[in-house]
């Protein structure tokens, strides 16, 4: 790899410590994560957030490639994923809430590794707000007149992925050994899977209620 396509070592830095403040910042996926892990232990709070981050990579791509754009020009386009991510989150979070209880001491979650890996993807590429989140971010570090710019969003937005994983793959551990606590004390296992169902999917109606308020407002 050509040496000259790297990014400065300073704008790197500046770079990670952007991302991991971003990241840091309480948020629907940050919640989501630690939800999973409290449902069904710490190996499904890791693996949604692995899910996640694997969602990422679309949207790093589609970025690169000025699909993006496309996507934030079209406002009946923006709203179709929107909604549609919407309405997947309201399906995960009722698949979560009918689960029923989960025995946290063992490692037999309720739902498998693969489905919530597969729904945790599905969930971020269905998010447009990513999509225009990488486009008015990454931009900011890269160097446009650079040959390799391409190149360099690319790298950030691999540097992103991997922040993103360390910060999100340790609030989904932490999760889950708070949740494996509450099994060791008796309690916990009727009602979190219920608890975290209902969350994810107040997660998925504020989208669409957000929107609805604003226009009732504006009535």
């Amino acid at each position: 790899m050509d040496i000259f396509m790297l990014p400065e070592v300073s704008t790197i830095f500046l770079f990670i410590t952007s991302a991991s403040l971003l990241t840091i910042a309480p948020g629907p996926d940050n919640v989501y994560v630690a939800i999973r892990g409290l449902a069904q232990g710490w190996k499904a709070g890791l693996v949604a957030a692995l899910g996640l981050i694997t969602g990422l990579f679309v949207h790093i791509l589609l970025a690169a490639l000025g699909l993006s754009a496309v996507l934030a020009s079209s406002p009946i386009l923006f709203a179709t994923v929107k909604y549609a991510g919407a309405a997947y989150i309201l399906y995960v979070g009722w698949q979560i809430y009918k689960s029923g209880p989960v025995s946290l001491t063992t490692d037999t979650p309720a739902s498998p590794l693969w489905a919530i890996y597969r729904q945790t993807i599905m969930m971020n590429i269905l998010n447009p707000k990513v999509a225009l989140f990488f486009l008015a971010f990454l931009p900011q570090f890269v160097d446009i007149n650079s040959e390799y710019a391409t190149h360099q969003f690319v790298i950030f937005g691999f540097l992103f992925q991997a922040v993103a994983l360390v910060i999100m793959g340790g609030i989904g551990l932490f999760a889950g050994i708070a949740s494996a606590r509450f099994a060791a004390a008796g309690s916990g296992q009727n009602w979190l899977p219920k608890f975290a169902g209902s969350m994810v999917m107040l997660l998925g109606a504020y989208i669409p209620g957000k929107d609805l308020w604003s226009a009732l407002s504006e009535i």
